[in-house]
């Protein structure tokens, strides 16, 4: 021990015998307190990129769901309207009728025009 300065000697560092006045021990302490931060801060930095990719794919998947529910939808009211064409002949007629303008011969079809409020007349209480 003779050729050691006291800097090297590690039984003269006071780690962690007291802290009310060492200023190594509240540095080893403040060093380690940052370096956790620093490796939760490098962990947080690592995942927040597939944290937002995970998000976003979250969101795609709720909107193509709801794509979907509307399509069934959309096929189910078809597939309705079709049965009722192959095999409901009053339907038939009542669409000949109203979407074309069809009438039995000898019939005469009247089309009123929808009604439409006048603008620039006093509203009525």
């Amino acid at each position: 021990m003779e050729g050691r300065s006291k800097f090297l000697d590690p039984s003269k560092v006071p780690l962690k015998q007291r802290i009310d006045g060492n200023i190594w021990a509240t540095l080893v302490q403040v060093t380690q307190m940052l370096l956790i931060l620093a490796v939760l801060a490098a962990m947080v930095l690592c995942f927040l990129p597939v944290i937002q990719t995970s998000q976003k794919l979250q969101a795609d998947k709720t909107k193509v769901s709801q794509d979907i529910a509307t399509a069934l939808e959309t096929s189910r009211r078809l597939q309705q309207q079709l049965e009722l064409l192959k095999n409901n002949p009053l339907y038939i007629e009542r669409n000949a009728r109203d979407r074309l303008n069809l009438g039995r011969p000898g019939e005469v079809i009247f089309r009123f025009d929808p009604y439409q409020p006048n603008p620039n007349a006093p509203a009525t209480p």
